[in-house]
């Protein structure tokens, strides 16, 4: 057989044909884009409009692509008489189904099944049979085998692991191994092919050579991004724990708290339910610094705070407000019932060991609280807390004053 049967420029048409189908592939986005009409219609029945199964089928017929051209030059050899015509023929059509075959299984979904639903290796193991199998038949054109397989191997790199790659990689040995033993046995007689064979083989030792080594680099690389991701997540979120909170009692500072004021502001104006601010103060505290010091007084600060944030409910806030000062936010709260929650913890505060530099000191606070008021400026509810506070300081101290409106 020479050059009977389809004509050079068919040939020409065919490739064209393909490489306008392998264009209009790649036009076709990862994600499905509504407003592309009907070319969306079509990428969507081709693809899935699934974004990650969509993907996957993007993946597998791009590299099918490079099948469909390795599978195009081997019939144009047949036809020119250049290589066994039934072979290539029964190769194309074992190609054929195994392709149709993947993509039926990609696109009903049934991947999903499995523990790789891309069926990646399942796809390098397929595409090296058949590039074997090529090879075997493939007559001058057995290096465009190891051309395909390295444009296989190559796409794969981002998606494969390191064990995958090195079973593929022996696969790939066996495989072509015996093909070139195969051509030993058939054209041995012939000029150079024992040479050219072992100079293939080589060529192919290092392709899957390089192949295992770029995979090994690249899950290096991924490992350390990974490990690279988990220490900026770390220090974003204790620099976000540093711009919210007090360094040295851990309680929200004043500016977070004002943040948080004004939320319970907004859904407080659009539920209608009541809620409180209070205002602490510690008893007498500069006494503490003046007799026993600052880092004696930092522990009681850090006391307090503990039993202050130990004696609120879930959703009641507490924050530094600044010095010895400390304000809390009781959502969904009227004024006695925050009184009461406090005279609590006033309680728990007078019997508990502040700093246990100085085991027998005990400190109490007197706060304020009052009851925001509808359509009220937030300033002037803190500032009729802090007059409560004025007031129990007044009265004697370690007590709590409630004011219930205006002042």
């Amino acid at each position: 057989m020479t050059g009977e049967g389809v004509s050079v420029p068919t040939w020409g048409l065919l490739l064209l044909v393909l490489a306008m189908a392998l264009a209009f592939l790649m036009s076709l986005r990862t994600h499905p884009d509504p407003r592309r009409g009907a070319r969306a219609g079509l990428g969507n029945a081709l693809l899935s409009s699934d974004p990650l199964q969509r993907a996957r089928i993007w993946r597998f017929l791009f590299g099918a692509s490079n099948h469909a051209f390795g599978l195009l030059a081997l019939n144009y050899g047949a036809q020119r008489g250049v290589l066994n015509a039934p072979s290539a023929h029964l190769l194309t059509a074992v190609a054929a189904l195994a392709i149709g075959g993947i993509y039926l299984v990609l696109r009903t979904g049934w991947n999903r099944r499995f523990a790789d639903p891309a069926l990646t290796e399942a796809q390098m193991w397929v595409g090296i049979v058949l590039l074997g199998w090529g090879y075997l038949i493939g007559g001058p054109g057995r290096p465009v085998a190891l051309i395909l397989l390295f444009v296989i191997l190559m796409f794969a790199l981002l998606t494969v692991t390191f064990r995958q790659m090195t079973r593929a990689s022996a696969l790939a040995v066996l495989v072509f191994g015996a093909a070139s033993l195969g051509v030993v046995g058939r054209e041995g007689a012939l000029p150079l092919t024992v040479d050219l064979q072992v100079l293939y083989f080589c060529v192919l030792l290092i392709i899957l050579s390089c192949a295992c080594v770029l995979v090994r680099q690249l899950a290096l690389l991924r490992e350390r991004a990974a490990h690279a991701r988990h220490d900026l997540a770390e220090a974003m979120a204790k620099l976000h724990g540093q711009v919210i909170r007090d360094e040295l009692t851990g309680l929200f500072n004043r500016r977070h708290m004002h943040k948080l004021l004004r939320i319970e502001q907004s859904r407080a104006d659009r539920s209608g339910f009541p809620w409180c601010v209070a205002m602490i103060d510690l008893d007498l505290f500069k006494k503490v610094n003046d007799e026993h010091g600052h880092p004696v007084g930092d522990e009681v600060l850090r006391s307090t705070a503990q039993v202050l944030s130990g004696g609120l409910r879930g959703a009641d806030q507490v924050a530094r407000w600044g010095g010895e000062e400390f304000l809390v936010m009781f959502p969904d709260t009227d004024s006695d019932d925050a009184c009461q929650v406090l005279e609590r913890i006033g309680q728990a505060l007078s019997r508990t060991q502040v700093s246990p530099t100085v085991p027998d000191l005990r400190v109490t606070f007197s706060a304020g609280v009052t009851r925001h008021l509808a359509d009220e400026p937030l300033a002037r509810t803190i500032d009729r807390a802090d007059h409560a506070l004025y007031r129990a300081k007044a009265a004697g101290r370690n007590r709590t004053e409630c004011l219930f409106g205006p002042t």
